[in-house]
């Protein structure tokens, strides 16, 4: 992590906010945060985000000290097309898709192919909505920002041919972002 930086670093915030939902959302508590990669990736039709399981790709992937069994990817949608509360459901309706009985794994229960996107968005917002009753305003200003900031991206990312190597903080790196969130919407956090 370069600190010397001016712009913002996203990620270890986006940790504390999905560290924060773990912890004070009941359908999520099974889940242990430090064992998910969060990284922005490119785009993928019109994905805000997706996760999947590491396992299946990788023999292990250790990231500042953690090991990390999902990924959790931000797509050029979360970062362009969204305000605090938007981006908010996204991070909710993701970390849905995560087994919390074996939080290594993705809940089949709510994978798309049994759960409709819809049904699991419609669960994720309202869940995203009394969340947001219950905490502080100002642990979320994150979500708010526009402009640029540093994110965790891959340098290198496991695919299914790289499933005997493992993965580590040399395969990561800091690099820009855009974010743009509509001019009554956003906030400052850093």
């Amino acid at each position: 992590m370069n600190l010397l930086d001016p712009r913002p670093h996203l990620t270890p915030a986006l940790e504390r906010v999905v560290l924060d939902l773990c912890l004070a959302v009941p359908e999520l508590r099974g889940l242990k945060p430090d064992a998910i990669l969060v990284v922005a990736l490119a785009a993928h039709g019109n994905a805000a985000a997706s996760v999947r399981e590491l396992s299946r790709v990788a023999r292990s992937v250790s990231v500042e000290g953690h090991r990390r069994a999902i990924e959790l990817g931000l797509r050029p949608p979360f970062f362009l097309e969204g305000d605090a509360a938007r981006r908010l459901g996204t991070l909710v309706h993701e970390l849905l898709h995560i087994d919390p009985g074996d939080p290594t794994r993705l809940y089949d229960q709510n994978r798309h192919q049994r759960t409709s996107h819809a049904a699991l968005e419609k669960q994720a917002r309202a869940l995203a909505a009394r969340y947001l009753e219950r905490t502080d305003p100002t642990a979320l200003l994150c979500l708010a920002h526009h402009g640029e900031v540093l994110m965790r991206q891959w340098k290198h990312r496991p695919f299914e041919t790289t499933r005997g190597r493992r993965f580590d903080d040399d395969d990561v790196f800091e690099g820009p972002v855009v974010m743009e969130t509509p001019a009554g919407l956003r906030g400052g956090w850093w």
